[in-house]
């Protein structure tokens, strides 16, 4: 049952928002563009990310830091303003995200939770049938990762910038997060969580084991009940319907707030739009939002974006399980030739930009003004060279006298650079915002960013 959480530690104190260790090392940004990408991204979805996909799990989230928050407190936990005490606080968090999707594998068929955003899965759904194994079937690396792979890592910036979520920490948690968790609790009826009267003295003797503490305080976490899957469980990532709480997510979401009402600008904008593709869909909102000067290049590095990518493919795709190839044997592919037109193209339609002062822009620049050539061995060398050079986490191939040598390869995922568009507009149907998934997104799939495991 959800108690008032003390919120009354109100000295001044420093948070560390950014990514807490680099445990995990992404391949996500081959051509070293991502920093400005998050440039263009802010200005269409302020305070978004790509791996918030689910209103429904910004509601079980608000619920676990709530429950989480007392039990905290009630262990002898109050500041969080150093990493050690941070730290401290999420691991009274963690046992409930992974209790969440032990919770959704339990009550659906194998065939419907795989359609779900569950980070951990492939980890939880072997433990539940021997619930001994320590920290829900995964090693201690992977437990200490799930911080960043988990679904309160993809979800920490809406809960530190949207509005009334927490104290701007990320942890405590603010009237929005209080009435999400409110709604959950209620309907979670037979599964609901109730901590008894000894919290306190449990609380302090459960530190340092946390897992087993909420494992034996939250038995009925895998009940069931009327309308379970429609009231308390993620949703299927092709489920666009209204939420039962969008009353509550749409203030918070698309409110009275600036950054809430340029969201909501941004998804009238898109609802008119007939734009069948990605690419059509940025150029469209490039045109819709000329006086912006981000907006308005959104396109143009769309373009350039995709282009390099598409020709990163083509590699890819000829070298797939061989150690290494010919560079040569690349550029015979039957599509080397028109991606390295169309790379040409955009690199030189992105140096016809208007210069501007934006952050991280002279990597486009950069990348832009290396292509100078359409011929697919240059082009594919000048390529190689940029992604070894400025590509960021792990390296997809290198180039090697004459010889492209594997790296790490490619998943869905790293394929390409997006504008958490798909997010947004997910959340918008969610809300009742947008009548549907406008037809541009709907090949995008909810890709698994934030459900690895490793």
């Amino acid at each position: 049952m959800i108690e008032k959480v003390d919120a009354s530690i109100n000295v001044p104190r420093f948070f560390f928002t950014e990514p807490w260790e680099p445990l995990v090392v992404r391949r996500g940004d081959a051509l070293g563009l991502s920093a400005l990408l998050d440039q263009f991204a802010d200005a269409v979805a302020p305070d978004f990310s790509n791996r918030i996909r689910d209103g429904r799990w910004v509601t079980i989230l608000a619920w676990c830091l709530v429950q989480s928050q007392q039990v905290f407190h009630a262990s002898g936990g109050r500041s969080v303003s150093t990493r050690k005490e941070q730290n401290e606080r999420y691991a009274w968090l963690r046992p409930l995200e992974l209790m969440w999707v032990a919770r959704t594998i339990t009550l659906l068929e194998k065939e419907d939770w795989k359609q779900r955003s569950l980070a951990g899965q492939r980890r939880v759904a072997p433990w539940i049938n021997k619930q001994s194994i320590e920290r829900f079937g995964m090693s201690p690396e992977q437990f200490r990762a799930y911080r960043q792979t988990g679904t309160y890592g993809g979800y920490r910036r809406a809960f530190r910038k949207w509005p009334g979520m927490t104290a701007g920490d990320g942890w405590t948690p603010g009237p929005k997060t209080m009435a999400l968790a409110k709604w959950l609790d209620a309907k979670l009826k037979g599964a609901q969580l109730k901590l008894g009267d000894d919290l306190g003295r449990s609380a302090k003797t459960g530190r340092g084991k946390e897992c087993n503490w909420w494992l034996n305080h939250w038995k009925g976490f895998a009940q069931s009940g009327k309308n379970a899957d429609v009231n308390t469980l993620p949703r299927q990532k092709n489920d666009f319907a209204v939420l039962p709480e969008a009353e509550i997510l749409k203030p918070i979401i698309f409110g009275d707030d600036p950054r809430g009402q340029k969201r909501i600008k941004v998804v009238r904008a898109i609802q008119k739009s007939v734009a069948t593709n990605h690419l059509e869909l940025c150029q469209y909102l490039s045109i819709q939002f000329k006086d912006d000067p981000i907006i308005a290049r959104l396109y143009s590095f769309s373009r350039l974006a995709d282009a390099g990518m598409a020709a990163m493919d083509v590699i890819a795709e000829v070298l797939r399980d061989k150690p290494d190839i010919a560079l040569k044997e690349a550029a015979q592919h039957k599509n080397a030739v028109s991606v390295c037109k169309e790379l040409l193209a955009a690199a030189q339609a992105w140096r016809k930009v208007p210069a501007m002062q934006m952050r991280h822009i002279e990597a486009a620049h950069r990348f832009a003004g290396a292509i100078t050539t359409d011929q697919p061995i240059e082009c594919f060398r000048i390529l190689l060279q940029h992604h070894e050079t400025y590509g960021g986490g792990l390296h997809w191939f290198v180039l090697r006298n004459g010889r492209v040598e594997a790296g790490t390869p490619p998943t869905n995922s790293a394929s390409r650079y997006g504008f958490r568009l798909w997010s947004l507009c997910r959340l918008a149907t969610q809300c009742g915002v947008l009548k549907t998934m406008p037809k541009a997104l709907l090949d995008e799939l909810a890709n698994s960013d934030d459900e690895y495991d490793e």
